[in-house]
């Protein structure tokens, strides 16, 4: 009769240890596994997401070919100057035609006017078919914000390092030092500082469309600038960076004693892309470096300290002037931050300073 450890040929079964060592083999494998998918996933989306900006440059340049500007913010198409009030259509809207998208631009009605074109209700629901089409392009697939706003985007024009944009050919108060500022067009002739350094565009984060939650892309509204020129909404020198950091840090720490209230904002940030305005439409200022720690303000609709932000770790992807797409670190100084923000500062950055 054989002995029962010696049935099934002599193979005898694993131990409860044995197995249990055997699992612990594998979920250790699985736990270094799983960073090494994490990080080719994130690298397939910022290299997406860089593809974007890629393509919003090459609009932008083919936009200016045909216009010999860069599109403006919140004016009706092919107008180089804009002096009517309220919110026409965003930037993005302008650069349709060159994104593959003609259909969704020529369904625009552009007769309506600026005032107030792509928000409810009037206005909204006679462009319907426009602005409440999901443009993927306009998206960074590392941001989910879209699945509360669908109609949202992750890429907004640099308005400099300042905090009013209003523009000095349409209001005395404005500086209009970036590559973009209110219902004015610039081009590559105002880039004197050299198109290669200054930044055109660069990321944002969408909002959750919920109250009283931090997801990154949260704002605080009613903050005037220190100086309290031009009812609050900075006038002249008195807001442009570097002249203004004194301002800047006092508005800093008044905002960031804000936090405590974010119960009273609704989380609607870059909600719209086809709408010129401050903070549900595509465009950030630059007076704070990327993925800045501090809160987000704005007092106005001509006025805001926004920063760029992603979901990528370390930095943001921008699109310069010249159509390049770069990623610029968090730890980027701010004087340095500042001068890619002005077209035509005269600042020398060094190839090495970002």
């Amino acid at each position: 009769m054989r002995s029962p450890a010696r049935s099934y040929r002599g193979v005898r079964g694993f131990t409860l240890i044995e197995l249990l060592v055997v699992i612990a083999i594998i979920a250790v494998l699985i736990g270094l596994l799983l960073p090494a998918v994490q990080a080719a996933r994130e690298a397939a989306r910022r290299s997406q997401c860089t593809n974007n900006l890629k393509q919003i440059g090459l609009a932008m340049h083919n936009y200016h070919s045909t216009h010999n500007v860069f599109p403006m913010l919140g004016a009706g198409p092919d107008r180089v100057q804009d002096t009517s009030t309220g919110h026409g259509p965003s930037v993005l809207l302008f650069m349709l035609g060159s994104l593959e998208q003609t259909a969704i631009y020529n369904a625009f009605n552009f007769s309506l006017g600026n005032v107030n074109c792509c928000s409810p209700p009037g206005y909204q629901v006679m462009n319907t078919t426009c602005v409440n089409s999901q443009i993927s392009t306009y998206l960074c697939p590392s941001d989910t914000g879209a699945t509360g706003y669908p109609f949202g985007h992750n890429y907004v024009a640099s308005l400099g390092p300042q905090f009013n944009f209003s523009s000095p050919t349409t209001s005395s108060a404005g500086a209009g030092v970036g590559m973009f500022a209110e219902k004015v067009a610039y081009g590559v002739r105002d880039c004197t500082d050299g198109s290669s350094n200054t930044i055109a565009f660069g990321e944002a984060l969408i909002g959750d469309k919920t109250q009283a939650t931090r997801n990154g892309a949260e704002y605080y509204a009613c903050q005037a600038w220190p100086t309290g020129t031009n009812g609050g909404q900075g006038s002249g020198i008195d807001m442009v960076m570097p002249i203004a950091v004194a301002n800047l840090d006092k508005y800093i720490a008044t905002c960031n004693s804000q936090v405590a209230t974010i119960g009273a904002d609704l989380n609607d940030r870059n909600s719209q892309w086809a709408v010129g305005r401050t903070i549900q439409g595509p465009m950030s200022s630059m007076l704070t470096t990327p993925n800045f720690k501090g809160a987000d303000c704005m007092q106005t609709a001509v006025t805001c300290m926004t920063a760029f932000r992603s979901r990528h770790s370390g930095g943001v992807n921008s699109l310069l002037a010249d159509g390049s797409v770069r990623f610029f670190k968090d730890s980027v100084n701010r004087q340095t931050w500042w001068a890619l923000g002005t077209k035509a500062g005269g600042e020398v950055i060094s190839s090495d300073s970002y």
